[in-house]
C-alpha cells in the first residue's frame, strides 16, 4: 500500500493502537485493584520497543492484534457480572468502533470472532445480462462511408452479452485497436494493406538470420527456445491445435517470433502463447491474429515486466479493494498467510484464460475489452470469484496451501454469467458507497490517478519493498509456475504456484 491514503491509514491505525493501549492500561490498573490479573500476568507481554517495531513493520496486523487483546480483556474483566466497573455492551461496541467511519462491530459470541468489522455497503442490485451482439445490430451501426456510429451503445451491448461468433473476428479488430472506431471502410482497407506489408517485413527479419548470426545472438536464441517449448504445449486439447504436425502450431510460433521483432524490449515471456491462442482461433488468419495480439499486448504488457511490477501493483490493488468490500475475508486471508493475494496471480496474468472453457474465455475477454463499467473490471471479477468461495475458504479454515489448492481446483467450474452478474453488482455497491476511499476511485477510473511522477515513485516503492522478500522470483519470473494442475486439461507454461514455492513469497506484499 502506498500514497497519501496509506499514510493516512497508517496514522489512523497508530491512533487506534495508542488509544486502546491507554484503555488497556487503565483497565489493567483497575483490574489489579480488584484482584483480577490476566492469565499471562501482564497484558503487554511484548516490550514497548517491540510493539512499536511491529507497528512500523506491519501497522494493520499490529492494530488487529490490539483489537483482539482489547476484546479478550474486556470480556474477561469488564464483562464479569460481579465487576462494579462493568459497562453496557453497547458502550463497549462504541469504544471499539470509535474512529472507524463506515465500519460496524458485530457483537457475536462465537469463539475466535469476538469482533467482526464490516463495511456498510449499499444493498447489491440485481443485475440482468443480455443477448450477444448479432450481425444485424453490428451492420446497422455503419453509416454510408462505413464509419461506425453509436460506439458507446455497441460497447454496452457487448458488455451485457458478448458477441455472436459469426461476427467475432470483425468486432475484435475494433476492440483490440486493429481498426479505430472512427475509421471509414476505405481507410480500413488501406490500413490492412499496410499491416500486411509490415507484418511480413518483420517476419522476414528473423527468418533470414543465419545460423552464424544466431550463434552470436544469445537473446534471440533464448526467446526462440522458450517459444518453441511453449507452443508445443499450448491448448493441444483444442481441435485447432491438436495433432503432431498441425500447421496452426507453426503459425502460432511464427506470430510469437515476429512479435519479438515488433517489440524488442518485451520480446517473449511465458504466458503470451496463452493469450495469442484464442485470438488466432477467432481470426484464422496469421496477419490479423498478429495485429490483434499486438493490440491485446498493449493492454496487458505490464503483466509481463521482468521485475513483475505491474503484477504486484494489481495484486496490491486487489488487496485494497478487498479491504473495503469485505474486511472480514481480507483479515482472514491475511491471518492465513494469503494477504498478498498471490493465489490470484494466474487469474490476472493471463486474464482467467485457464479458469474457463475455451469458448467461455472468448466471451469473458470481449466483455473486459469494452472497459465497462469501469477500469480494472478484471479485479472486481476476481473479487466476485472470491466472494462466491468465501464460505468454503473460511468454514474449512483453509490455510495458505489449501487456498492455493482450492483456487486451482475450481478451474473450469466457475459459472461465467453468474460471476459477471456478481462482479457488476459488487461494482455498483462500491460505486454507491458514500465513503469510498479515493484510492479505490482511482482504481476504478472514477477520479484521475496520481501524476506520472507520483505513480512512478509509488510503483518503485512497492517493487522495492516486494523485492526484499521475493528477489528470487524477480530474477526468475517463471519461478513457482511449473506445477501440474489436475483440473486443467492442457500442459500450459503458466500454472498456479506449487505448494513448495519459496516461503519468502508468502509475505511479498507486506
Amino acid at each position: 500500500m502506498s500514497g497519501p491514503n496509506a499514510s493516512y491509514q497508517a496514522q489512523a491505525y497508530k491512533f487506534i493502537v495508542l488509544k486502546n493501549m491507554r484503555t488497556l492500561i487503565c483497565c489493567q490498573k483497575q483490574s489489579a485493584r480488584l484482584g483480577h490479573v490476566p492469565a499471562s500476568g501482564t497484558l503487554f507481554s511484548d516490550s514497548s520497543g517491540r510493539l512499536v517495531s511491529n507497528f512500523i513493520r506491519d501497522p494493520y496486523t499490529t492494530t488487529m492484534g490490539s483489537f483482539s487483546k482489547v476484546t479478550n480483556f474486556l470480556r474477561d474483566v469488564l464483562m464479569q457480572s460481579e465487576n462494579p466497573l462493568t459497562r453496557p455492551r453497547e458502550e463497549v461496541a462504541e469504544l471499539l468502533q470509535d474512529d472507524l467511519p463506515g465500519m460496524e462491530v458485530s457483537q457475536q459470541d462465537e469463539p475466535g470472532f469476538e469482533v467482526v468489522i464490516k463495511t456498510k455497503l449499499p444493498p447489491r442490485p440485481q443485475i440482468q445480462r443480455g443477448e450477444p451482439l448479432d450481425a444485424q445490430q453490428w451492420a446497422s451501426h455503419f453509416d454510408s462511408e462505413g464509419c461506425m456510429t453509436g460506439v458507446e451503445e455497441l460497447k454496452e451491448i457487448i458488455f451485457r452479452g458478448g458477441v455472436d461468433p459469426s461476427i467475432r473476428s470483425e468486432v475484435w479488430k475494433f476492440l483490440l485497436g486493429y481498426y479505430t472506431w472512427d475509421s471509414t471502410l476505405k481507410k480500413r482497407q488501406e490500413e490492412r494493406k499496410r499491416k500486411v506489408d509490415d507484418y511480413f517485413r518483420m517476419k522476414l527479419q528473423w527468418k533470414t538470420i543465419s545460423l552464424e548470426q544466431e550463434r552470436r545472438f544469445s537473446l534471440l536464441r533464448e526467446r526462440k527456445g522458450l517459444i518453441d517449448k511453449d507452443v508445443a504445449r499450448t491448448d493441444r486439447t483444442q481441435k485447432f491445435f491438436s495433432g503432431d504436425r498441425n500447421q496452426n502450431l507453426q503459425v502460432l510460433y511464427d506470430i510469437l517470433m515476429t512479435y519479438c521483432m515488433y517489440n524488442f524490449d518485451l520480446g517473449y515471456v511465458q504466458g503470451m502463447s496463452d493469450l495469442l491462442s484464442p485470438v488466432l482461433v477467432v481470426m484464422e488468419n496469421e496477419v490479423d491474429a498478429f495485429w490483434c495480439f499486438a493490440g491485446l499486448m498493449e493492454r496487458m504488457c505490464h503483466n509481463f515486466e521482468m521485475d513483475q511490477g505491474g503484477m504486484k501493483s494489481q495484486l496490491a490493488d486487489l488487496h485494497k479493494l478487498m479491504q473495503v468490500f469485505d474486511p472480514e475475508l481480507c483479515t482472514y486471508l491475511e491471518s492465513h498467510d494469503s494477504g498478498n493475494f498471490y493465489f490470484c496471480f494466474r487469474w490476472i496474468l493471463i486474464h482467467f484464460k485457464r479458469e474457463f472453457h475455451f469458448q467461455e474465455i472468448h466471451r469473458l475477454w470481449e466483455v473486459l475489452w469494452t472497459d465497462l463499467p469501469c477500469k480494472n473490471f478484471h479485479l472486481i471479477f476476481s473479487l466476485a470469484i472470491l466472494d462466491a468461495e468465501k464460505s468454503t475458504l473460511m468454514e474449512n479454515n483453509f490455510g495458505f496451501t489449501e487456498i492455493l489448492k482450492h483456487i486451482n481446483d475450481i478451474s473450469l467450474s466457475i459459472p461465467l454469467e453468474d460471476t459477471l452478474k456478481r462482479a457488476e453488482g459488487i461494482f455498483m455497491q462500491l460505486k454507491q458507497y458514500k465513503k469510498l476511499p479515493n484510492t479505490i476511485k482511482e482504481i476504478f477510473g472514477l477520479i484521475p490517478g496520481p501524476s506520472p511522477s507520483t505513480s512512478q515513485t509509488s510503483s518503485s516503492a512497492i517493487i522495492s519493498a516486494v523485492n526484499e522478500t521475493s528477489s528470487a522470483f524477480a530474477k526468475d519470473p517463471t519461478a513457482g509456475t511449473n506445477c501440474t494442475t489436475p483440473t486443467t486439461p492442457d500442459d500450459s507454461s503458466i500454472e498456479i504456484l506449487t505448494d513448495a514455492s519459496d516461503s519468502a513469497l508468502l509475505n511479498f506484499y507486506h
